[in-house]
């Protein structure tokens, strides 16, 4: 910024700037493999300030100009906007796959971005229209190794999972099946 001509007026100066990014560094390098409690909380309170020196720089040179290579010449990569949080997306695959020990099944699922949680729920049997009568809905927060025991030898079982965060839960995937046999 100190050769930049597109920005004269830049507020705050470098003269204060580069002076609260010199004095982190030093104090960075000081306690980068350990340092006092005093030395730390030197270092803490030199990046809050040179925290403060970036976002006024940020935003002189966002309110300079609109033109985005002008803003490009300033050094500062622009940043996308924080997306807004949205319900999690539907879980796309489902499987089951055998446990370590005879009585095992582990469920696996496809990971969904913006999923805090899973729910799942399993079922051994089916109602008079052939639809699994579903058991208790579990809580998890892996996608991967979920175990499911006991089960037993030569039955079929089912299962479906859903997402849920706080924007709310997606529909339950598709069925899983699996018939057990060792």
């Amino acid at each position: 910024m100190s050769t930049n001509t597109n920005f004269p007026d830049m507020n705050p100066p470098l003269s204060e700037y580069q002076p609260a990014a010199q004095d982190y560094l030093n104090k960075h390098g000081i306690t980068s493999k350990g340092g006092s409690i005093q030395q730390n909380r030197e270092k803490d309170e030199a990046r809050e300030a040179l925290i403060v020196m970036m976002r006024r720089v940020t935003s002189y040179v966002n309110n300079f100009t609109d033109v985005s290579s002008t803003q490009l010449s300033s050094g500062f990569h622009p940043v996308e906007p924080p997306s807004e949080l949205l319900a999690p997306g539907e879980v796309g695959w489902i499987k089951f796959r055998d446990g370590r020990q005879p009585g095992e099944l582990i469920l696996d699922w496809e990971a969904v971005k913006r999923a805090a949680e899973y729910e799942y729920t399993t079922a051994d049997q089916k109602d008079e229209q052939g639809e699994p009568v579903w058991g208790e809905i579990r809580r998890v927060s892996r996608s991967k190794g979920n175990l499911i025991t006991p089960v037993e030898n030569r039955r079929e079982y089912y299962a479906r999972v859903r997402t849920r965060n706080i924007k709310g839960e997606s529909a339950w995937s598709p069925t899983a099946v699996a018939f057990t046999r060792w």
